[in-house]
């Protein structure tokens, strides 16, 4: 997740005073009566569940898990399962970071198969990319290095200000995951959960409930319906809708027969990047299983791991701007951090990379091509090195 540089909102202000009518979103939500009387988490399917606790049925989901894991690996009671695990964080622009370290891993012929993958933000337009393998890479690199910022969003500050849900629109950004998430993509991710059971994961911030909200995304593929590929592209682009500057997106679900609306923005705001509720033991859930699994775990920060020294400004606006950006990079750090401590306490092998300190990673928002293609080059470059990785955060090394 990023921030929207106030610099950026007054210029841009200037220049689109007679902006077309701002993005406006309809929103019937649950009361607050309604929404404590269920676990919202499963209302309908039971295709997600709240990233900050215990998941409902969360036993009952191991167990089919592993009648499905039992299958794919057959040698299971003679040795342990070879699990990769993968999470892409947000950023914005500097996903072009993460694109072209994954394209370049390929190249150096280390590149696993992942079988978890979680996206937070850009790393949500990411991860089912990473999720359906190495044959994706070249689409991947050809959306990070031809975007543009009016293929992602249209400045509507007057307007947006005045009657809208946000400073702009993302209708661009929501036709280009319609173009890149076809129904056969959708396909392909669900034959892959249903055969091999690997998980695709991506988290979005319940803007009414302010809780991170992990969607299955393999569970959803296999309803292969029209409606199962729209919800999808619909988390999608609500993972990646910053507050404030992106409209948040209302996923429609149904109570008692009567429909209603939930309000979902950038996963960030409640986590930057995610592996699994701390509630959650891995040593308890393989004995459920009835598994045993040699873990390693892989994070890409699309982001530097610490701000820049730049000489403060006086003004209140500048000083706000700086201050938010400190709380976002705390806060993403600390959510990175918090992956660490469970690879420790559940006792698997923890890899992080971020984008290096000797390139200033200060374009999230610009979405300009040459600063995003330079980026993919220095991930491209990192990547085919192969072993690139840290096994501690930055605020450890």
């Amino acid at each position: 997740m990023s921030t929207f540089n106030s610099r950026h909102v007054i210029s841009i202000a200037l220049v689109f005073l007679l902006s077309a009518c701002a993005q406006t979103v309809h929103h019937q939500p649950l009361s607050k009566e309604q929404y404590s009387s269920i676990d919202s988490s499963q209302v309908g399917e039971n295709i997600r569940w709240w990233g900050d606790t215990l998941p409902t049925g969360f036993e009952e989901g191991l167990r089919k898990e592993a009648e499905i894991l039992k299958k794919v690996h057959p040698y299971y009671k003679e040795k342990a399962v070879s699990q990769n695990m993968l999470a892409i964080s947000g950023g914005g622009a500097n996903g072009a970071f993460g694109a072209g370290l994954l394209a370049g891993w390929t190249e150096s012929g280390l590149r696993p198969t992942f079988d978890t993958v979680s996206g937070v933000s850009t790393g949500a337009l990411i991860a089912p990319f990473a999720y359906l393998g190495t044959d994706y890479d070249d689409e991947l690199l050809s959306i990070y290095s031809s975007i543009k910022r009016d293929d992602v969003y249209q400045p509507k500050i007057l307007t947006g200000l005045l009657s809208g849900s946000a400073l702009a629109d993302t209708k661009s950004l929501q036709e280009q995951i319609e173009h890149y998430v076809t129904p056969s993509l959708v396909t392909k991710i669900a034959e892959i959960h249903r055969q091999e059971g690997r998980g695709l994961y991506i988290i979005t911030t319940h803007l009414d409930a302010m809780r991170p909200m992990v969607w299955d995304i393999g569970e959803i593929a296999q309803q292969s319906t029209d409606d199962s590929v729209e919800l999808i592209r619909s988390i999608m682009l609500a993972s990646a809708s910053i507050p404030v500057m992106f409209p948040p997106v209302p996923i429609e679900r149904k109570l008692n027969g009567e429909t209603y609306t939930e309000l979902h923005v950038d996963g960030g705001v409640t986590r930057n990047v995610f592996a699994y509720p701390v509630q959650i033991s891995l040593k308890y859930a393989d004995k459920i299983r009835g598994l045993t699994f040699d873990r390693k775990f892989y994070l890409i920060q699309n982001g530097n791991s610490r701000l820049t020294y730049e000489p403060s400004q006086v003004g209140v606006l500048s000083i706000a701007e700086r201050t938010i950006k400190g709380l976002l990079q705390g806060k993403g750090n600390a959510d990175i951090e918090r992956v660490y401590y469970l690879s420790q306490r559940d006792d698997y092998e923890f890899n992080t990379i971020e984008i290096p300190a000797r390139f200033v990673a200060n374009g999230a928002v610009d979405f300009d091509t040459v600063y995003m293609n330079e980026l993919l080059e220095l991930g491209r470059s990192i990547g085919k090195n192969g072993e690139f990785w840290y096994d501690k955060p930055a605020a450890y090394r």
